[in-house]
C-alpha cells in the first residue's frame, strides 16, 4: 500500500515539474517573439529613414544636375511668381516641388503609421514650401493629395 501511494507523489510531482517546464516555454517563447518584433520594428523604422533620405537626396541630385530648377529654385526664394517663368519652366519646377510635396506625403503615411517620430517633420526645409511659386504650385496640386493630408500640409507649412 505505502509503495502505491509514493507511486502516486512521484507521479504527482512528475507532472507538476512538466506544468512547470511548459509554462516556463511558452513564457520564453513568447519573450523571444518579443524580442524579434522589437528588433524587426527598429529594421522597418531603419529603412524607413533610409528611403526618406534617399528622396531628399533626389531632389538635390536634380537641383545640381538641373540648371533651369537650379534657378527657377533661387528665383523662388526671391518671391518669382509663376506668371514670371515659361510655361516649360514652371512645369519642370511644379514637378520638381511634386516630387518634394510626395516626400512630405510619405513622412506623413509613416508617421501615421508610427515609424517616424514627428521630429521628422522638422527636417522638411519649410522656408522652401513657404514661397510664394510653391504655394502657387501646391494650390495647383493639392486636389491631388488626400484632404486630410492636404489640412495637416497647410498647418505644419503656415505655423
Amino acid at each position: 500500500m505505502k509503495r502505491l501511494w509514493v507511486n502516486k507523489e512521484f507521479k504527482m510531482k512528475n507532472r507538476q515539474l512538466i506544468e512547470i517546464i511548459g509554462i516556463l516555454s511558452v513564457v520564453g517563447s513568447l519573450i523571444f517573439v518579443g524580442i524579434e518584433i522589437s528588433q524587426n520594428t527598429t529594421a522597418v523604422r531603419g529603412a524607413t529613414q533610409q528611403a526618406v533620405s534617399a528622396q531628399v537626396t533626389e531632389m538635390y541630385t536634380i537641383t545640381a544636375e538641373n540648371e533651369t530648377i537650379a534657378y527657377v529654385l533661387g528665383q523662388a526664394s526671391l518671391g518669382i511668381s509663376k506668371s514670371e517663368l515659361s510655361i516649360t519652366d514652371y512645369v519642370r519646377f511644379r514637378a520638381f516641388v511634386t516630387i518634394g510635396l510626395r516626400r512630405i506625403e510619405n513622412i506623413y503615411l509613416q508617421y501615421k503609421n508610427g515609424l517616424l517620430s514627428e521630429n521628422s517633420f522638422d527636417r522638411i526645409g519649410w522656408e522652401f514650401y513657404r514661397t510664394a511659386l510653391v504655394r502657387e504650385v501646391w494650390e495647383d496640386r493639392k486636389g491631388h493629395f488626400e484632404a486630410e493630408f492636404v489640412e495637416f500640409f497647410e498647418e505644419l507649412r503656415d505655423n
